[in-house]
């Protein structure tokens, strides 16, 4: 067993040996649960609570710095130990393979009064396999940035973060988070929001962090115009219509990277993207979440004209047992019409997930149709299921697929298949605890006939058990 390994569970041994002494002595607990982006955590809360009543893990937040009570520090982490189970990975013959991997966290907030903020993050990431993008970092900040808030009567509440930064935005379909390697997304970033009863509005610059592999080695190049990282602007507002149901987002968004490759066309590329997103509940039993994406600018000398088009709608059955929902998610993302036509119609999903749709590296949302019919459960309080089964196929028969963002991965061939294959996922969530959680992800793709008439071509089989600790 490697070092790194026994070292993580020794880690794991300790935490739930705290954890266990903590649920034996009846502690009452004053944290529901922890925020997915764990910057946005806020404790003020425990600033009045006798602090002798917290858990040992409560007792790590808004812990007072001095004796006046305007300074507070919190601390907090994650230990994610997770095995990976592969046959033919991405669909190449005898590929198969078995790893270990982690991710280890450490963060800090310290509070200054009510108005400023400091805030850092430590993030560690592993692989017994070998050493891979987003998933291998011996060390690095992830995070570190402060923050100005404050309110206003009339615009409501507002703050500046300046430094780096974790960025999600609507449904994180164009910039998300990276959940599912080791090394989550951020951004070398200056953004100002502002929040109000009926209108959220949000304005940024930054470059995305280009994680490598060893000790604090992340460097910034926000104003280094010649580095490779991707470059994001852009202006959101989420507002709510007087009458109207639901909720509207309207944005836009502005890429830039020194070098990208769409079927035909290699260079310099700055798209700009604006769209419409509304989402909501109708009645108390169906959700819907549509979102429609135009795409313009110039890649190495050609027009970009691309656009993209998702739909999510589900409907739960509240009322019968294991409360089951049953879902139906579109996604249209255009590919390139024709070659040597000095246009680009090659949808562009900038910082969207590697593990969008799976792990296996054709299906990333650009020149690709799908439909996602799928099965949510909660057989317990604590167990939630999910089951998918998904067709993808080419949009346009002109280009070929994408490996992740602006990655040409397979050439189109002449008068190929549409078909890249089908897909069917399984994934069970169950919560222990605020602090503890499992989960198990199965995918077995299979390959459609146009991977089988341009290369490789194997069916491939993921299996994924995750624990997770927060605190």
């Amino acid at each position: 067993m490697p070092i790194k390994t026994r070292f993580t569970l020794m880690i794991f041994i300790c935490l739930l040996t705290i954890s266990t002494s903590n649920a034996q002595e009846g502690q009452s607990e004053y944290i529901s649960k922890f925020n997915l982006f764990r910057a946005e955590e806020n404790y003020s809360s425990l600033i009045n609570i006798d602090r002798s009543k917290l858990s040992f893990w409560e007792s790590l937040k808004n812990i007072p710095l001095n004796n006046s009570g305007d300074i507070y520090m919190t601390l907090g982490g994650e230990v994610r130990p997770r095995g990976e189970f592969y046959t033919d990975r991405y669909s190449e013959k005898g590929n198969d393979v078995n790893f270990y991997s982690q991710r280890l966290a450490l963060h800090s907030a310290i509070q200054w009064e009510q108005n400023v903020r400091f805030f850092a993050e430590l993030y560690h990431g592993y692989t017994s396999h070998e050493k891979e993008f987003a998933e291998y970092d011996v060390i690095d900040f992830h995070q570190g940035f402060v923050e100005y808030r404050s309110s206003d009567e009339v615009i409501g509440d507002w703050y500046i973060r300046s430094g780096r930064q974790e960025l999600s935005l609507g449904s994180a379909r164009l910039v998300g988070f990276r959940e599912g390697p080791n090394i989550r997304r951020s951004f070398d970033m200056v953004r100002v929001k502002q929040n109000s009863a009926v209108l959220s509005l949000q304005t940024f610059y930054g470059k995305e962090v280009v994680p490598e592999f060893d000790s604090f080695d992340n460097k910034s190049h926000l104003f280094n115009h010649q580095a490779i990282n991707p470059q994001l602007w852009g202006v959101v507002s989420e507002f709510v219509i007087a009458g109207d149901i639901g909720k509207s987002e309207l944005y836009y968004l502005g890429f830039h990277v020194n070098e990208a490759r769409y079927n035909d066309v290699v260079g310099e590329e700055k798209r700009h993207s604006v769209g419409l997103r509304r989402y909501g509940e109708l009645g108390d039993a169906i959700t819907y979440n549509s979102e429609f994406t135009y795409q313009f600018g110039d890649v190495g000398g050609s027009t970009i004209n691309a656009f993209n088009l998702e739909t999510d709608t589900s409907y739960i059955f509240h009322h019968s047992p294991w409360k089951p929902s049953v879902g139906l998610k579109l996604e249209w993302s255009s590919g390139d019409d024709k070659q040597g036509d000095g246009e680009i119609n090659t949808f562009n999903p900038m910082f969207v997930n590697p593990s969008y749709y799976s792990m296996n590296k054709y299906t990333t949302p650009a020149n690709m149709v799908s439909i996602h019919p799928s099965i949510t459960a909660y057989p317990m309080a604590k167990m939630k299921l999910y089951l998918e089964f998904a067709w993808f196929k080419r949009e346009s028969r002109a280009d070929g697929l994408y490996r992740a963002t602006r990655f040409f991965s397979r050439e189109p061939g002449v008068d190929n298949s549409k078909d890249i294959g089908q897909q069917l996922g399984f994934k069970l969530s169950y919560e222990f605890n605020k602090n503890w959680s499992f989960d198990f992800d199965f995918s077995y793709f299979i390959a459609g006939r146009y991977l089988k008439q341009t290369g490789d071509s194997e069916d491939v089989v993921y299996l994924s058990p995750t624990v997770r600790f927060r605190f």
